[in-house]
């Protein structure tokens, strides 16, 4: 049942709009290649280099999130959000308290990437978040590139550019420029490391493989969804390469390079904390308010006392050892409710990847409001969240579409090392959060996945049809 009424609520019920949108988008190209329009298509967009074509995307892409900084009156941080404790910790780090928390303890609450990142731009240029904020937009372009060098592999130009198109339209990416988050530092190191991997696949080097590590191994710094890429290298070698010597080898290689950049900070949290954690101590927290009796699919929950909740948990007095009662009651609570846990677990994906969303970019821009600025109507705000809902759900049906494209007869042979590493990358995400929490925000480090798929899809509208040698 919970999985039938997460499925029913956020994909059923509600999200008609992309339906229709998606729905006319696929008509329409099947009639344009029916027609002979596709190919005549092909033909013209050929005709004008992939350079210009690209370097127009990528204007459009600055442009869009340039003009939405400079617009939005928002003036971060705003208290309860996650870059209040950002700019926090950088705040802490330049004042030379180091990483604590407001009573001066030292923390280890969230990965030191991120906040070391902020604490530099802030001793450089001073605490102006318009630096940060162009900072993003930057960022941007740079994912907008890797994501058309990803297309390029995955197929060919057509997708590259079609996908690099997708994100740097997209609502989310835009309207998360003004926000200080650390997906805008994470998702290019993390491309970056997939399309090294990709071509390492295709032509093998330990330099692309020692370069996606350390591109993992910073990435995990900022979110920490990086830190078990070992895991796709070894599952895309062993199933796909058949080449189980060269999977074992290459996985533990990623993990040593990954490992080592975590290092520093389990020694530093040795020293200061009792304990060596790698990342971040919220990770018990985040398990334990996932896993109970209380949570549901669409938000964590930590239960009181006269709800079940955990008495060692309620009554931890340090990070360390909420972190160590929160893994404890979760697992505890996982071996004894099997059946639960899986449904919760695919119900919180459901929710992650439904049709609908709480728009919470458009929300946070518009939580603090800058002095002289105006906060825009609640009809505004409005149909902004309803062009971000629209917008992925059209690209996330086509996403859909483009995979049962691959799954025809030869299109998994023929792409299989770009499209697999797409794939394996997104279910080890997905375990990530069926285990953990799926709010939709977690939703925005693989929509440039999605971009890639619904480009694929689309491609498959114009490529010509293969002949039969006789």
């Amino acid at each position: 049942m919970i999985i039938w009424n997460a499925f029913y609520k956020y994909f059923l019920e509600r999200g008609n709009t992309p339906k229709y949108i998606a729905l006319g988008i696929l008509i329409g190209l099947f009639l344009f290649k029916r027609w002979g329009i596709s190919e005549w298509c092909r033909t013209h967009f050929s005709k004008i280099s992939q350079k210009k074509w690209l370097l127009l995307i990528l204007v459009i892409g600055f442009l869009l999130r340039l003009a939405w900084i400079f617009w939005s009156p928002y003036s971060p941080p705003a208290a309860g959000t996650e870059d209040y404790v950002m700019i926090r910790h950088a705040q802490d780090l330049v004042a030379g308290n180091g990483y604590v928390t407001t009573e001066g303890a030292p923390s280890a609450d969230r990965p030191i990437g991120y906040a070391i990142l902020l604490a530099g731009i802030f001793k450089a240029f001073g605490e102006n978040l318009d630096w940060v904020a162009l900072m993003n937009a930057f960022l941007s372009l740079v994912t907008i590139w890797l994501v058309y060098r990803l297309g390029l592999l995955l197929k060919n130009e057509l997708v590259g550019l079609l996908a690099a198109f997708f994100v740097a339209i997209y609502p989310t990416s835009i309207f998360a420029s003004r926000i200080v988050l650390e997906e805008h530092v994470f998702i290019p190191m993390w491309l970056g490391g997939i399309y090294l991997l990709i071509r390492d696949y295709q032509n093998p080097s330990w330099k692309k493989l020692i370069g996606a590590g350390l591109l993992f191994g910073i990435g995990a710094h900022m979110r920490t969804f990086s830190f078990a890429m070992g895991l796709v290298v070894f599952l895309m070698w062993l199933f796909a390469k058949k080449k189980p010597g060269q999977a074992i080898l290459r996985a533990l290689i990623i993990q040593a390079i990954i490992l080592i950049f975590a290092v520093p900070w389990a020694i530093r949290n040795q020293q200061k904390l009792g304990e060596p954690v790698l990342y971040t101590t919220w990770i018990g927290a985040a398990l334990y308010f996932s896993n109970n009796d209380t949570s549901d699919v669409r938000y964590p929950i930590n239960p009181t006392r006269e709800q079940g909740g955990d008495l060692a948990f309620s009554k931890a007095q340090t990070e360390i050892e909420r972190n160590r009662a929160g893994k404890n009651a979760a697992f505890e609570w996982i071996k004894t409710h099997p059946v639960t846990f899986l449904q919760k677990a695919i119900g919180r994906l459901i929710y992650m990847l439904g049709l609908t969303r709480e728009g919470w970019t458009v929300t946070d821009n518009f939580n603090t409001i800058k002095a002289g600025r105006t906060r825009p109507s609640d009809k505004a705000i409005k149909k902004l969240n309803k062009a971000d809902n629209d917008y992925y759900g059209t690209i996330f049906l086509l996403a859909v579409f483009g995979t049962i494209i691959f799954l025809l007869p030869g299109e998994m042979r023929s792409h299989q090392a770009g499209i697999g590493y797409l794939f394996l990358t997104l279910a080890y995400y997905f375990s990530i959060i069926a285990l953990t929490m799926g709010h939709r925000k977690y939703r925005f480090a693989i929509e440039p996945f999605f971009c890639l798929l619904a480009a694929y899809g689309i491609s498959f509208f114009f490529t010509p049809p293969k002949r039969i040698e006789s």
